[in-house]
């Protein structure tokens, strides 16, 4: 990144904060033109910070179609921050909107659906099913932790949501 595109966008990031709507939105423009995957984590940060609802749908739009190199590793550690616990469900819907690979990610996915609420696990289950390929460590070690927590949960639609998850990854490893 040139140093005046990276100040360009500091600006932008700077800007995204701001209580001013017309200075964020137009702050997310300049993000969405030059931003790379190094602007995913600042704009999580962003999408969690904000009650606006014009800007919550822009930024999560960017980082629905975020391709770029790296991307997948961004939205990988994001699942780490625990100041982005609030905005988790956007992280996980990131892989599966922009087409990304979650091969890398899928024990820390079924962990977050386990421990998260129903709609984080819905969002882990729709991102495993669209994942051509799972590794099949991850997958058997995801599966050994979810039939344990069906076992375990309460809320009987999150259980329904965990047991569908457990019969994909038995379907896809053939462990019936």
């Amino acid at each position: 990144m040139s140093e005046k595109k990276s100040v360009s966008v500091d600006k932008a990031f700077a800007a995204l904060l701001s209580d001013d709507d017309a200075k964020a939105m137009e702050a997310l423009a300049v993000i969405h033109q030059k931003g790379d995957a190094s602007s995913i984590l600042p704009l999580l940060h962003a999408l969690a910070a904000t009650e606006e609802p014009a800007r919550q749908r822009r930024i999560q739009a960017l980082l629905y179609q975020v391709k770029v190199k790296d991307a997948a590793a961004e939205l990988g550690r994001a699942l780490e921050v625990p100041e982005l616990l609030d905005v988790r469900k956007t992280v996980i819907s990131a892989f599966w909107n922009a087409g990304l690979d979650a091969q890398p990610y899928i024990e820390r996915l079924v962990h977050v659906a386990v421990e998260g609420d129903a709609e984080e696990a819905f969002e882990v289950l729709t991102v495993l099913e669209n994942q051509d390929l799972l590794p099949e460590k991850a997958a058997r070690l995801g599966l050994s932790r979810l039939k344990k927590a069906v076992e375990l949960e309460k809320d009987d639609y999150k259980k329904a949501i965990l047991l569908d998850l457990q019969q994909h990854l038995e379907s896809r490893l053939g462990a019936q």
